[in-house]
């Protein structure tokens, strides 16, 4: 194999653990030599050693007729821009709803004895769109890396925490060659797939990663990859953020690989709901409280019900289907589709903890500020503000100009805890009325 084949084989390889970085909102950037020697760390000043295990070759895998040599693998920045949205028509075979199915799939497939803690729905494995990179200056990056969906989850077992990262994507190009340490065996099935496993640790600054791995290519051209860690990564602590055992075994992988309904071909159930709609900044509640829990969530939702009842106003979804907010442990929000004809929009409620309430406006400070004089005092200290908003979207072309009104009304109680209600809409529908918006954010139980 040529030189050139070679790299692109190793971008590959790269690329998943890049992907798997950006679904977390990080921007990866720098140069890694991973090499073939020994596993021993380089003492650079200020920078972080990355070793892997040393690579013998020449070498027999079992399942490979022959076996190239390893190859060195450059890690190198990409990000992500604009909004990622489902409907992206240069990858036909996914949509929303086969992210869903996608999801479902892999949920069904984990072990009996094998949990995922209370997290975001974007980290429960949910598949997520396809991103639009700014694309490197790599040559062929978007064969290698283009038309990737990737999904994550922390799990846990026998007490354990670990995690779970998937991606899945479309290739029309023919299945890597075996490379001496980049798997441990190979097997090919009577269809043609072909499954390499992969069972093996990487240390960075001096921290050890366990993890295994079975990438399955398919005869349809779907590729599928799912490697399974010790890393807690909702753990902020580094000393308690590798647990030492791998959640999922080589069969376990295996038997989630091999779902159909994972491949590009497999059509979506019908009746396949819609994955959930994300909420949240992505950075998480101010507040350092303790972390909510299901039941929390449960008790919180239980109380918009019952405060939505007999409102006459049509919702997409019951109003109580808070979730956590983006990458938050203690902050809960949710966005509901108004579809009462006259308010068709959107109705978006946030509860967060640690918030202090707002100071008496003075008019004569210079950041005196006439919006915040409009600021209502309960008589239990609480602080009702409300806020209009109005957007104009035009375009150079003859498609008439689209205009978004929206009404805010925000909460802050004593204890901290701020609720946030509001409806946007798109002309000529209107927003729900003031008196609504305010009568959910002084709900009595909305406490966090």
């Amino acid at each position: 194999m040529s030189d050139g084949v070679d790299r692109r084989k190793d971008r590959w390889t790269t690329g998943l653990v890049v992907v798997s970085i950006m679904a977390c909102g990080v921007i990866v950037a720098g140069l890694f030599d991973s090499g073939s020697g020994p596993a021993t760390v380089e003492d650079a000043a200020a920078v972080p050693s990355y070793v892997t295990p040393t690579v013998e070759y020449p070498v027999d895998i079992p399942g490979c007729a022959t076996v190239e040599p390893p190859s060195e693998r450059e890690f190198f920045g990409v990000s992500i821009f604009g909004e990622q949205s489902y409907d992206n028509p240069r990858y036909p075979w996914f949509s929303a709803l086969k992210a869903s199915s996608m999801t479902a799939a892999v949920l069904d497939a984990l072990p009996e004895d094998v949990e995922i803690p209370f997290v975001s729905p974007t980290e429960s494995l949910l598949f997520e769109p396809i991103p639009v990179y700014d694309q490197p200056e790599v040559p062929d990056f978007e064969d290698d890396f283009g038309g990737v969906t990737s999904a994550r989850g922390p799990l846990v077992r026998d007490a354990v925490p670990g995690s779970l990262w998937m991606s899945v994507s479309k290739a029309d190009r023919p299945v890597p060659p075996c490379v001496a340490g980049e798997l441990d065996r190979r097997t090919t099935l009577p269809d043609g797939t072909v499954l390499d496993a992969d069972d093996t640790w990487t240390e960075y600054d001096g921290r050890r990663t366990l993890s295994r791995s079975v990438a399955g290519y398919f005869p349809d051209g779907t590729w599928i990859h799912a490697n399974a860690t010790d890393e807690n990564f909702t753990e902020a602590d580094p000393g308690g953020k590798y647990s030492g055992t791998v959640p999922l075994t080589l069969d376990d992988l295996t038997t989630i690989v091999l779902r159909p309904e994972l491949r590009v071909s497999t059509p979506v159930p019908p009746g396949t709901p819609p994955p959930p709609t994300a909420c949240g900044s992505g950075i998480g509640s101010e507040d350092e409280g303790s972390a909510l829990t299901r039941d929390d969530l449960d008790r919180l939702n239980s109380v918009l019900d019952a405060a939505w009842r007999d409102r006459g106003i049509a919702l997409s979804k019951p109003l109580g289907s808070l979730q956590l907010a983006e990458y938050s442990d203690n902050s809960v929000c949710e966005s509901v589709d108004v579809t009462t004809a006259g308010s068709e929009g959107t109705l978006r409620i946030s509860i967060e903890g640690g918030h202090s309430i707002p100071a008496e406006p003075d008019k004569y400070d210079p950041s005196y500020d006439p919006q915040a004089a409009k600021a209502t005092r309960l008589p239990d200290g609480s602080v009702l503000e409300r806020r209009d908003a109005y957007t104009t979207a035009s375009s150079e072309s003859e498609t008439p100009a689209v205009n978004e009104a929206g009404r805010y009304v925000t909460l802050t109680r004593p204890s901290g805890t701020q609720v946030s209600v509001s409806s946007t809409t798109v002309s000529p529908a209107t927003p729900l009325p003031y008196e609504l918006l305010e009568s959910l954010a002084t709900t009595p139980g909305l406490e966090l």
